[in-house]
């Protein structure tokens, strides 16, 4: 649904569209750390979007875990005393995870347990694990 698109309306304004998607993981992807993503996605698309454009800083947009991979990359270019973004925007992005809220319900010792009992067999967290936690939330509770 085009007329539905942020990217297709960012790009009707004659701005620069690069966007990074998810793979699915399979268990050789199960050994990359938080740190590898962001290198291998943020880190590394900034310095595609440099060798493109000839710009050094950009404009970012993060959504889901991907807004909390692009928190974390701000925090790490600020510890590195690197200047890439100039602005950044989160679209439902968990950020501080010590207020979770609802969240919470599905994260409790019992809870991460399991998910390590699973995780070691497959190497990753299956999509539809992850799908059963969000559909049980029931967004309209929520409101």
């Amino acid at each position: 649904r085009p007329e539905k698109s942020y990217v297709k309306w960012c790009v009707d304004q004659g701005i620069a569209v690069f966007v990074i998607s998810w793979v699915n993981p399979d268990k050789e992807l199960g050994k990359k750390t938080w740190a590898d993503y962001m290198k291998e996605g943020p880190l590394a698309a900034m310095d595609v979007i440099e060798k493109v454009t000839g710009e050094m800083k950009v404009h970012t947009a993060g959504y889901c875990v991907g807004g909390t991979m692009l928190a974390s990359t701000l925090a790490y270019l600020a510890a590195k005393r690197q200047q890439r973004v100039t602005s950044a925007t989160f679209f439902a992005a968990q950020v501080d995870f010590t207020h979770a809220g609802d969240l919470l319900v599905f994260v409790d010792e019992n809870q991460i347990s399991a998910l390590e009992r699973d995780m070691q067999d497959s190497g990753v967290l299956e999509g539809s694990k992850m799908a059963m936690a969000f559909n049980m939330l029931r967004s309209n509770d929520l409101i």
